[in-house]
């Protein structure tokens, strides 16, 4: 079960030493520069735990396909331009994984 923003709090409160209300802040504060970042189209690395970044995925011509069903031939419609947010684990996450057999146990 992951934490609740409530039960972070609360554990960071208790690591820091800090109040529960400054803790809040500082979340509030760390969203919002994140926010502010991925809406500029700006790379975001917090710590060596992750990084988010905004990718540019462009448009895509009709084409004709097959439905894997039935065989029959079939038109895939053309798809606009996006914009997707990635986020990828660094190293510091990586590390922190559980074996496999940990991961068995835990998320069975």
């Amino acid at each position: 079960m992951p934490l609740t923003q409530t039960q972070l709090i609360a554990r960071l409160a208790e690591e820091t030493e800090l109040t529960k209300n400054e803790v809040k802040s500082v979340l509030t504060a760390l969203e919002e520069t994140i926010l502010s970042q991925i809406g500029e189209a700006e790379k975001f690395k917090l710590g060596g735990l992750v990084q988010i970044e905004v990718k540019l995925k462009g448009a895509t011509k009709a084409r004709e396909g097959r439905n894997p069903a039935t065989g029959e031939a079939m038109t895939i419609s053309a798809k606009p331009a996006s914009v997707q947010l990635k986020a990828r684990p660094l190293a510091k996450a990586k590390n922190a994984l559980p074996t496999v057999q940990k991961a068995k146990k835990k998320l069975a």
